[in-house]
């Protein structure tokens, strides 16, 4: 066996090189086209574009934020990375909701948001649509305040 072989082998092995994804069907998702579906959270709806944030693993996300969405705060138990693709999405750190907060991001801004780090979001007057990406299993958890 030749030395990249026994390379590729040895990272295959250990996890690095995932082998049984090459098996997977390509997947391409044109904005329009996407379907969404209702969160529990009024104004919110989501995709799941890959994998599945209930199991273990990663997967990716988008939400879609009606105009005038408000979202409580909140954090997640895995780092999320969060990636603005239309409109303009509200974002702050905090464990409070605080409109005056919030600050707007465009399309193309990305949020690294830390697991644990409690955040609150919103859109105002227009629909907001981002990515989220992270490592499963994955939760919303609501903040005490």
């Amino acid at each position: 066996m030749n030395k990249f072989v026994e390379v590729l082998v040895l990272f295959a092995l250990a996890g690095v090189i995932d082998i049984a994804s090459a098996q997977e069907e390509v997947k391409i998702f044109v904005p329009d086209t996407v379907e969404y579906k209702p969160y529990p959270l009024p104004g919110v709806s989501f995709a799941v574009m890959s994998g599945n944030p209930k199991q273990q693993g990663t997967y990716t996300v988008w939400a879609k934020l009606m105009p005038g969405t408000k979202v409580p705060a909140h954090f997640h138990p895995d780092t999320r990375t969060v990636t603005v693709i239309a409109g303009t999405y509200y974002f702050a750190e905090g464990d409070s909701f605080d409109e005056g907060k919030l600050q707007g991001y465009g399309p193309g801004t990305v949020i690294v948001v830390p697991a644990g780090k409690p955040h609150f979001v919103g859109a105002r007057d227009e629909e907001a649509i981002i990515q989220e990406s992270g490592l499963g299993p994955t939760a919303v958890t609501p903040t005490k305040r």
